[in-house]
């Protein structure tokens, strides 16, 4: 389904991914820059990394109201929300915060539909 503006919820959530893979990049851009990178944070860099790429192109793809799009943005919620504890404690927030994102999403699956009927 092709739109050229989505339903304001559906916006809010794209800004929202393209948001949270933008300053993660930056975050990776800072630490990387800052000097030599130790070898222990080269994987969680790297996944953090491969992260960040995937809620920028997740985003997009909400915001052009993509089937594919709805399934990304619900694994990414639910790899958030488990990410999330890790970091207390603002943790609980942002678990609370992709939850909520998460539960909007499945109540709006219909506007995903792609042209077959099917997500």
């Amino acid at each position: 389904m092709d739109r050229s503006h989505p339903p304001l919820g559906i916006s809010v959530v794209s800004v929202i991914w393209l948001l949270m893979g933008l300053l993660n990049g930056v975050q990776i851009v800072q630490l990387v820059t800052t000097g030599p990178v130790p070898s222990e944070i080269l994987l969680p860099l790297g996944l953090i990394s491969g992260l960040s790429i995937a809620y920028l192109v997740v985003g997009i793809g909400l915001w052009k109201t993509r089937s594919w799009a709805w399934k990304g943005a619900i694994v990414l919620a639910v790899i958030g929300i488990i990410g999330s504890f890790i970091q207390q404690p603002v943790g609980l927030f942002v678990a609370l915060l992709l939850l909520c994102v998460g539960i909007y999403l499945i109540l709006e699956r219909d506007q995903f539909l792609s042209g077959e009927g099917a997500i």
